[in-house]
């Protein structure tokens, strides 16, 4: 009887190290690199460039835009004459047409100008 109360202890004493080796490795998908799963913050209407850790940038110039942002990962500038829509990745779209508008560039993130009845 001593030997199986010994081997128990010592089969519960392996199994508590496990557990709390693997217990501090492993953690929720939600909890894990919540900032990188999550992508890119919604645009603001005047973005101007996408940061390298997908943060946005208002910056009037490219010079000094997402200096503490890992660096200008796309420029993208103030829209184009005739533009009418943003694209969620921050490409402007500038035809007129609104049907397939932004379909390469992840949709519409908002449309520019007055709206169309």
């Amino acid at each position: 009887m001593e030997s199986f109360t010994r081997a128990v202890s010592k089969g519960l004493a392996t199994f508590a190290v496990a557990a709390a080796l693997v217990g501090g490795a492993i953690r929720p998908a939600h909890a894990q690199g919540a900032k990188k799963t999550a992508g890119k913050a919604e645009m603001p209407h005047s973005a101007t460039a996408l940061c390298g850790d997908n943060t946005w940038s208002t910056a009037a110039t490219q010079q000094g835009a997402c200096s503490k942002h890992g660096g200008v990962a796309k420029w993208f500038g103030k829209a184009p004459k005739g533009a009418t829509a943003r694209c969620k990745d921050g490409e402007y779209w500038t035809s007129a047409e609104r049907q397939g508008a932004c379909s390469g560039h992840d949709g519409v993130a908002f449309w520019l100008g007055k709206k169309s009845k």
